[in-house]
Formats: structure tokens, C-alpha cells, sequence
């Protein structure tokens, strides 16, 4: 018998990227350093070094809810415009983003997290996003580190700037697969891979 079956949404395309305010258990991920994850586990990733070119168009913010349970995808609660946050759906829930991200060779990852380190650098960074209207990517770098102390806990903020626009690269194109991004200026060498959990509000 033939019927109609929809299995959802899989989620965000990884690789993913992922800041880690404190060091990984295992000690291979260290503070205060970006990490790539994927089907393989996690890895440092040094692309911030050099820069990232961020998806800026297709960027999202949301409520981010994670067990902790390994091997169990984080429930996210999109916005359905990054102008207007929804209404904060649980207790537990903390504000995150997706933004894809050229990181050379050819290769795209997504930077999908919550926490307060990650969340400040997008903060901090928006402002920086403004303006631009023909059509360029912004090439994002981290330039140092901001340890900050709330109420509750503290968590160390990566410092990212805009060092410039670019062309979007051939692999942040619709319907790109994994393409030579040589055409954008700058563009950031290939990634190893990282990602611990941030401290959260």
C-alpha cells in the first residue's frame, strides 16, 4: 500500500562549529577556542584565525534547549525573522543562532549554538553587520578573547571583527555543493574541529 510519509526536517547541515569557553573533558578541545564536530567526533578549528566567511543573509536566531545527553540533537525554536525574538518557550530554553560559514577549500560549516560566550560574540558582532547592501559576505575574524563574570558563573567571549566584504563564495551559492572558493579574497584555510559546551546565563 502506497501512502504519503514526511519525516521532518534533519536539522542543520554540519559540520558544525562550536565555541568552548572551558576545555573539553578529554583535554583535546582547549579553552577559549573554536572546535569543528562532525559524524567523527570534535577537533580544534583555527579557521577563525584567518577568517570565516559568514552566510549573513540565511543567518537565524532562536531558543536552544539541550539535554546534555550525548548523541541527542539540541531542540531549537526558530524566530521566524532574526528583527523579533518569540517568546521564550521554556525554562530551560537559551537564546542560540545558525549562521553557515565558508571556511575554505571549498567547504561550508555552521556555527549552531547557545551559551553566553557564543551569544555575546553574536551580539557584539551584529552591530559591525549593518549597511552593506550589495550583495557582499562579511570575512569574520576572532582578535582575542573577553573573560566576563555574570551574577551566576562566567564564561570567556570571543572577539570577532569584520575584516572585510567579499564575494560570496561559490559554496555559499544555492544549490552549491562543496565548491572551490578561491574567488573570495582571504578566504580561510580548511578547518580541524572542535566543540564543549558554553557556560550559560
Amino acid at each position: 500500500m502506497a501512502f504519503d510519509f514526511d519525516q521532518g526536517s534533519s536539522g542543520s547541515q554540519g559540520p558544525w562549529i562550536g565555541w568552548a569557553a572551558r576545555s573539553s573533558p578529554d583535554g583535546s578541545i582547549p579553552a577559549k577556542s573554536f572546535f569543528m564536530r562532525d559524524g567523527d567526533g570534535k577537533s580544534p578549528f583555527a579557521g577563525f584565525t584567518n577568517g570565516v566567511v559568514m552566510d549573513i543573509d540565511t543567518m537565524k536566531t532562536g531558543w536552544c534547549y539541550s539535554s546534555g545527553v550525548a548523541g541527542q540533537a539540541p531542540d531549537w525554536k526558530w524566530n521566524a525573522t532574526v528583527s523579533k525574538f518569540n517568546d521564550k518557550p521554556g525554562d530551560d530554553y537559551k537564546r542560540g543562532f545558525q549562521i553557515v560559514c565558508a571556511i575554505g577549500g571549498g567547504e561550508t560549516a555552521t556555527w549552531e549554538q547557545s551559551g553566553a560566550g557564543a551569544w555575546n560574540a553574536f551580539v557584539n558582532l551584529v552591530p559591525h553587520l549593518h549597511g552593506q547592501t550589495d550583495g557582499k559576505l562579511p570575512l569574520v575574524r576572532m582578535t582575542g578573547v573577553k573573560d566576563e563574570k555574570f551574577a551566576r558563573g562566567s564564561t570567556s567571549t570571543p572577539l570577532l571583527e569584520v575584516v572585510k566584504w567579499v564575494d560570496r563564495p561559490d559554496c555559499l551559492k544555492e544549490g552549491a555543493g562543496n565548491i572551490d572558493t578561491d574567488s573570495a579574497p582571504d578566504a580561510p584555510t580548511a578547518p580541524t574541529a572542535p566543540v564543549p559546551s558554553d557556560a550559560e546565563f
